[in-house]
């Protein structure tokens, strides 16, 4: 989550205690706006990084052969930073890598709640897919909100192993195909 200095002027009572869970960056380096949500991005996928390597040490720990592979998210990074979206290989990668959160997940939520933790918020799962970000930015709430819904549906079948993972990737393909091509219609 991206807390702009806006937000936090507005927002008289949050604060930042010497403990606080949040980090602030200084993101005056960025030569523009669309450098500063990429970084954010970024930042929130070393997030699930962090908490997936903890996920691998206590598998190891525990004398078990289940790990999570973390090096598709760094692809993930590299995709973000470069405006580039990800093959068919590294998307069955990462969507590999969601079912087995969600088989932590699973296992582990009798005991707490961890879904929070694993989160990739949906635009960067839609930068990996090839979402034009200009066009998904220029949707208006209803289509950005039923793009959201839609893919929820699919993204929760994908990660509970109802469809399979080519299955899933053909529905979102063209799912994210009608978003650039509405978009386009529109501007148009």
């Amino acid at each position: 989550m991206i807390i702009k200095k806006e937000d936090l002027k507005e927002n008289k009572d949050f604060s930042l205690e010497e403990h606080s869970p949040f980090m602030i960056l200084n993101t005056k380096h960025f030569q523009y706006f669309s450098d500063v949500e990429k970084f954010g991005y970024s930042v929130e996928v070393l997030n699930v990084i962090n908490s997936i390597t903890w996920i691998n040490k206590l598998y190891r720990d525990l004398k078990s052969d289940l790990h999570i592979e973390t090096e598709i998210f760094y692809e993930i990074i590299d995709c973000i930073l470069n405006a580039r979206h990800f093959n068919d290989q590294q998307l069955e990668r990462y969507y590999l890598a969601q079912q087995k959160l969600e088989h932590f997940t699973s296992i582990t939520h009798k005991l707490t709640d961890t879904d929070n933790n694993f989160d990739v918020p949906f635009i960067i799962d839609f930068i990996i897919l090839g979402a034009n970000l200009d066009q998904y930015e220029n949707l208006n709430d209803d289509k950005r909100s039923e793009l959201h819904d839609e893919y929820a549906a699919l993204f929760c079948q994908v990660r509970e192993q109802e469809i399979e993972i080519e299955d899933f990737l053909l529905q979102v393909k063209a799912l994210i195909f009608n978003v650039n091509e509405l978009e386009l219609e529109n501007s148009i």
